[in-house]
């Protein structure tokens, strides 16, 4: 491969699977832009969709392409996940830490209370704000064990009480209420987590 032209590599790994192109991206740098070229415009929606903001997306992204250059040699492949997979972490945490930088240049967010009902920003458009800090809450859905996510979501953005998560569940209010605290308790532990 050493022989061939940039152009002639691009075209060999055209269709080879994510992890392969990763990995010869670190002999042959070139090579990432197949990536780019691949996740560009998904990443992009997705930034767009959290953060509201085209420029910020456009900077999201960029940071996110960077991170998975620099930190592609930490991935490993596993049985049942795949490039993708990690990819879209990275561009979460990438979002996460814009998140936090609001938060802290512009006091964007409050803490979250104790029934995990965000407080709204003081910001000329209540609707949009609403939509932004659903959109945050989401993202730390993202990372929460699915049965935690489904039962905050459940609370949070559709207002159901415990006796109606409790029949939505099949399980007890008191099952609910346990659930409610762990799934808090991690949400606390992911809003620490979240690198700046």
């Amino acid at each position: 491969m050493s022989k061939m032209n940039p152009h002639e590599q691009k075209a060999e790994f055209g269709q080879k699977r994510d992890e392969d192109v990763l990995a010869a991206s670190f002999k042959y740098p070139h090579l990432f832009e197949l990536l780019v070229e691949r996740y560009e415009e998904a990443f992009l929606r997705k930034a767009k969709s959290i953060v509201r903001d085209d420029e910020a997306a456009r900077d999201i992204v960029q940071d996110t392409f960077v991170k998975i250059y620099l930190y592609g040699r930490t991935f490993k492949p596993v049985e049942g996940a795949r490039f993708s997979s990690w990819a879209y972490k990275v561009l979460m945490n990438v979002c996460f830490g814009w998140y936090k930088k609001m938060k802290r240049e512009r006091e964007f967010f409050s803490a979250l209370d104790e029934d995990m009902e965000a407080v709204l920003p003081h910001d000329d458009s209540q609707e949009r704000a609403q939509k932004l800090d659903r959109d945050y809450l989401e993202s730390m859905f993202a990372r929460l064990p699915e049965t935690f996510a489904r039962i905050l979501r459940l609370y949070v953005v559709e207002g159901k009480d415990y006796k109606q998560i409790a029949l939505a569940e099949g399980v007890t209010e008191g099952a609910v209420k346990t659930r409610m605290h762990r799934a808090r308790a991690e949400m606390r532990k992911i809003g620490k987590d979240i690198a700046y």
